[in-house]
């Protein structure tokens, strides 16, 4: 079991413990010998490390998703922390991987409680048969409620896609309420289905990867398949509803550049898209805020972030401000400009 996670180190923290292998890379010093460059992870983050005195050897050893026990301290370098690695060796022990896979912050049995709920709001009666027909299989249940909803983006840890699907399931529950109306059964199962296919899509034991699935075939028509499957098995399913509801699920990311191999063509589907899209964009800008290290309190912004190419503001302060943005009030107009440019 570890003893400490990479969310409590501290400059000049003395580290001795297991943590996964993210990547590696080897350098050349100006002398010519070699080091190695890591990036290491637990279940609450990532942090950097070297080890100055390598060897090609050394390096060769290392393999990413492996797991490796650690000393060295905790420096930091350029504004970020890093661990100064003195030794390390491959930990061959048996692990728990609850160590090292991010976790959702809410509770997986609560949040299942809260879908199954929405479920049975559910009156259409072939609509909710399909629901029932996942829902009820455990094995499944399990699956869906501790996979990821992705490998970084978005909900990118387990329960994240559980997580995400009841986020978009209520959503939709607003909307509906604001337009009569949309048909309120079908918006809340396609929003309940509409990421089934993640299931197979990913790999989550250590580390969280494309299953075989992900790689030759993809979350929407795997999707697509599984709820094909279940309808076939309902009696009197109506043909024009079964396309309806398998078009949800191929609509959903709203573009064909985006992976969608249509285009949202129904009022139900157009809102699951933009519900969908907004859902996981709000995790992704919420996740990038929280993260990285602050080492400024007067530093309202992040790096410039991959996926949104731009910096981030992490919000104004409050009476009892965010972690990481502590007092404002001594920034000037000048210092302190939401539309500067970037």
């Amino acid at each position: 079991m570890k003893n400490s996670y990479i969310s409590g180190l501290h400059e000049g923290v003395r580290v001795d413990d297991v943590f996964l292998i993210c990547s590696k890379s080897l350098g050349c010093k100006q002398d010519g010998s070699p080091y190695i460059k890591l990036k290491l992870s637990d279940r609450t983050g990532a942090i950097d490390a070297i080890k100055w005195d390598a060897s090609e050897q050394l390096y060769a050893g290392l393999t990413s998703d492996d797991c490796i026990r650690v000393r060295g301290t905790v420096t930091t370098y350029n504004g970020r922390l890093q661990i100064r690695v003195d030794s390390l060796r491959r930990h061959t022990q048996e692990i728990d991987p609850s160590d090292f896979l991010p976790r959702s912050e809410r509770d997986i049995d609560d949040m299942l409680a809260c879908l199954r709920k929405i479920i049975e709001s559910v009156e259409h009666h072939h609509l909710r048969a399909v629901l029932d027909y996942f829902f009820s299989d455990q094995d499944f249940v399990s699956r869906f409620s501790t996979a990821p909803a992705a490998l970084r983006i978005h909900h990118g840890y387990i329960g994240g896609l559980l997580e995400h699907t009841l986020s978009v399931a209520e959503l939709c529950l607003l909307v509906t309420s604001h337009y009569p109306s949309i048909d309120r059964d079908l918006l809340v199962t396609g929003a309940i289905l509409h990421d089934i296919g993640k299931i197979e899509e990913f790999c989550w034991d250590r580390t969280i990867k494309y299953s075989d699935s992900g790689h030759f075939i993809g979350h929407i028509v795997a999707g697509t398949l599984m709820v094909s499957e279940a309808i076939d098995s309902i009696q009197e399913f109506a043909p024009l509803l079964k396309l309806v509801v398998k078009h949800m699920i191929v609509a959903h990311h709203g573009q064909k550049d985006w992976g969608s191999p249509k285009r949202p063509k129904s009022i139900e589907s157009l809102i699951l898209h933009y519900l969908e899209d907004m859902d996981a964009k709000v995790n992704t800008f919420q996740q990038a805020i929280a993260g990285g290290d602050v080492t400024d309190n007067s530093n309202v912004w992040t790096d410039r972030h991959w996926i949104f190419d731009r910096p981030l503001f992490r919000g104004l302060p409050s009476a009892s401000p965010s972690p990481g943005l502590g007092d404002l009030s001594g920034l000037s107009e000048e210092t302190y400009d939401p539309f500067a440019e970037e």
